[in-house]
């Protein structure tokens, strides 16, 4: 979730993302990263042309993690993100492969 957070923040490329998961969804997961990523920075330069410009743009940050495991080997994450005054989630859903635990499913709402 941490690496999910720098990507959305600019820190880390969404290619990050890749080696969190299985190869068969690798490139949803990098691709709902990055254009959450995307979603971001649009959001960030409609804020700047609204007013004055910020100092700083509004990092992301995590407000609240709800987990469930709907089954042994697998659990589902519903994180509460904010950056500015906007509030949004990240969806995540995580499983035990090989001794490991990878993303199968990573949606930005």
């Amino acid at each position: 979730m941490h690496l999910c957070v720098e990507v959305l923040n600019g820190f880390r490329p969404a290619g990050h993302l890749r080696r969190l998961s299985r190869p068969t969804d690798a490139a949803d997961v990098v691709n709902a990263g990055l254009a959450g990523a995307r979603w971001v920075t649009a959001l960030r330069k409609t804020h700047r042309e609204g007013g004055r410009r910020p100092r700083r743009p509004a990092a992301v940050a995590v407000l609240r993690v709800r987990l469930c495991e709907p089954r042994p080997g697998a659990v589902e994450a519903a994180v509460v993100l904010v950056t500015g005054e906007r509030t949004w989630a990240l969806a995540l859903r995580m499983e035990l492969h090989q001794q490991s635990w990878v993303v199968t499913t990573l949606r930005i709402i």
